[in-house]
């Protein structure tokens, strides 16, 4: 794909972001204009997105975009009422939109309709919406105002105002007159106001009074009360406030029909009157920048922070009398660089919730197909990750969740003659671990049948008959490509592509894959994926020439010892005695004659329990703040999380859990003398 189509592809993905985020507000019970202000936005955002898949020659994309709007049109007309039936279809078909457009990001071949599995539900609700014999009513009549402003009402206006005033809502214009210079900034400020607290169904030139000067416009609104004061308006910007239309004055033969074409009424709207004021928040700008200038831009900073760490060591090194101000403005120059560094990084990062949020529909869909209750859970959802790495994650996801749910899981009535609970369990849980990020798939189902591993393996010739297998060995033989235990495929799955997806998706990433199982209590899939850039705090230590950075977060204590330190000493810290291994030793490079610091890690263990060990070093540096990248050379490195390019080369990042590790291997083995 032409990659001057990268913004159009990032936009699409903020749609679907927005979408399944307006989506998740509709579960909730909301008053009636917020639920109208969360379709009337789904509505422009599947209307973008087909003008987008035009533009990037996707038609059957299109189509279905199309569709997707006509039903939230259908929506915001009053012709289908909000429910979690609705809401769990239309939520289906953005997933299927969004994971439609990825495998056209990806060069792949465009269905020819992306809304096949939900043609059905569709079909069901756009009959539903279908107006009776009579037709569809019309009652703008009844708005106290003359005939000329009534014909300049759009066909949608006109049916808001029909399905609010059978849903028993009144309707207020408010008249307001606003100077040239600011009208406006003005009007939006009081049309979100009015838009808070009702629903705003339209805004209209209105005559100015005599006596005044400026623009006047009348704001009809649906709302219970629509207070002047209120409003956010400025003295003398509300000329009056008028009832247009009374629903009492709807005919009773209307009145009976409302149930079945109108949002049901919701209770206690005045109550929980502040709840709408989110949703009537104004949209936030996004600005799109092009990752390489992005990139360049933290190469210069990193430069500049390098230049700064240079003055501030020759200003040390000067001993002058008459530093102190000029390295206090250094403090500062630091704290400013810092903080830019991690806006930038903030650019790329999202959380992971974002990630659960398109998954929690995924299950909601298949849980039905399948006829198989589950109960989902997701844990670590404030984790950050990278934007991109977030995009190369949904479809390995996808996979895993089938796969979870078809396999994995029993039907209600095998887990109930099993003595389980008839609702199946899948846990998602993100983590981060030392350098890397860790995704956890935990399902209580069945767990993975290694004999029909078995069996399918020698039938493919993956293995060799009469030759004992490791489970774990088994285990993996399910990321092969090809490889599938069912024998006919169904559409979940069954076709031998999906873990072999993961796989290569997952190492792709510089990454890992881990599969567990246990007969009868369901089965584990771990994914393990590098850190690939964060800002670190660190302790700067210094062995021979070579500078390290130890996350602050693990040191516990820095001393320099009174005498020459070696590996394998024992040190006294407050009043204990610790080990003591030479970075060096634990690193595997030249240990030196002696060390005179040392640095006290710690790592929290269970029940509030801790380990100690002592590092020794040569210098201990100082302390600072680095961007850590991980490199890809060295994925399995041990004890290294990732590096910072300085003035003087890279500062390497250790990982203070596996260093820890390693220098209780070296010291065991100078105990062992190995």
């Amino acid at each position: 794909m032409d990659s001057s189509f990268d913004d159009v592809w990032a936009e699409c993905e903020d749609l679907f972001a927005q979408a399944r985020q307006t989506l998740a507000t509709l579960k909730e019970p909301q008053p009636a204009h917020v639920v109208q202000t969360s379709v009337n936005a789904l509505f422009r955002a599947t209307h973008t997105l087909k003008g987008m898949a035009g533009m990037l020659g996707f038609p059957s994309f299109s189509r279905a975009a199309h569709r997707m709007e006509d039903i939230f049109d259908l929506m915001r007309k009053g012709r289908l009422r909000s429910t979690d039936s609705l809401t769990e279809t239309l939520e289906a078909g953005i997933l299927a939109l969004e994971s439609g457009l990825e495998g056209l990001r990806r060069g792949r071949p465009e269905p020819d309709d992306y809304l096949q599995s939900l043609r059905r539900e569709l079909g069901e609700l756009e009959a539903l919406a279908r107006p009776a014999q009579g037709g569809a009513h019309d009652l703008s009549s009844l708005l106290d105002l003359p005939s000329e402003t009534l014909k300049a009402l759009s066909d949608y206006e006109r049916t808001r105002v029909t399905a609010v005033l059978m849903h028993g809502t009144p309707i207020y214009g408010v008249t307001i007159c606003l100077d040239f210079a600011t009208f406006d900034e003005r009007l939006r400020a009081i049309s979100e106001a009015m838009g808070a607290r009702g629903e705003l169904i339209s805004t209209l030139p209105w005559d100015v009074p005599e006596d005044r000067e400026g623009l006047a416009f009348l704001l009809i609104s649906a709302c219970t009360d629509p207070t002047p004061g209120e409003l956010s308006a400025l003295e003398g910007e509300i000329l009056g406030t008028t009832l247009l239309a009374d629903p009492a004055r709807v005919p009773a033969s209307l009145r009976d029909e409302a149930p079945a074409a109108t949002p049901a009424p919701e209770p206690k709207q005045e109550a929980e009157e502040p709840a709408p004021v989110a949703a009537s928040a104004p949209e936030v700008e996004i600005l799109r920048l092009p990752v390489h200038r992005v990139e360049a831009l933290e190469a210069r900073l990193m430069g500049v922070g390098q230049l700064r760490d240079t003055a501030s060591r020759l200003m040390r090194q000067a001993q002058a009398t008459d530093v102190e101000k000029p390295l206090a403005l250094m403090g500062e120059i630091e704290e400013g660089l810092l903080e830019v560094q991690k806006s930038l990084l903030q650019m790329r990062m999202v959380k992971v919730e974002t990630l659960f949020a398109r998954i929690e529909p995924m299950v909601k869909s298949l849980s039905r197909d399948l006829g198989k209750p589950v109960k989902l859970t997701f844990v670590g959802g404030d984790l950050e990750l990278e934007r991109s790495l977030l995009g190369r994650l949904s479809e390995p996801f996808l996979h895993l969740i089938r796969n979870a749910l078809d396999h994995g899981l029993e039907p209600p009535s095998e887990r109930l003659a099993q003595g389980k609970n008839e609702t199946g369990s899948l846990r998602i849980s993100a983590s981060q671990q030392g350098r890397n990020l860790r995704f956890d798939l935990r399902d209580d189902g069945r767990g993975f049948d290694l004999a029909r591993i078995e069996a399918r393996g020698l039938e493919l010739g993956l293995i060799k008959e009469g030759q004992p297998q490791a489970p774990e060995k088994l285990l993996r033989l399910s990321l092969e490509p090809g490889f599938s235990t069912q024998e006919r495929a169904s559409q979940i799955s069954g076709r031998g592509v999906g873990m072999d997806v993961v796989r290569s998706e997952v190492e792709g990433l510089g990454g890992e894959i881990h599969l567990s199982s246990e007969p009868r209590r369901g089965s584990l899939v771990r994914l393990t994926l590098p850190l690939s850039r964060a800002v670190v705090s660190c302790l700067k230590v210094r062995c021979d020439s070579q500078v390290f950075g130890i996350p602050l977060g693990s040191v516990h204590r820095v001393q320099a010892g009174r005498q020459v330190l070696r590996g394998g000493d024992q040190v006294e810290v407050l009043g204990m005695s610790l080990p003591l291994e030479s970075l060096q030793a634990c690193l595997g490079l030249p240990e030196p004659d002696m060390q005179r610091a040392f640095v006290v890690l710690t790592q929290q263990g269970g029940a509030a329990a801790s380990v100690e060990i002592a590092l020794g070093v040569d210098e201990v540096v100082g302390r600072g703040e680095v961007l850590m990248r991980s490199l890809p050379e060295l994925a399995r490195s041990p004890g290294i999380m990732g590096g910072s390019p300085q003035e003087e080369g890279i500062l390497w990042v250790l990982d203070p859990e596996a260093v820890m590790g390693l220098a209780m291997d070296s010291l065991m083995r100078r105990v062992a003398r190995v």
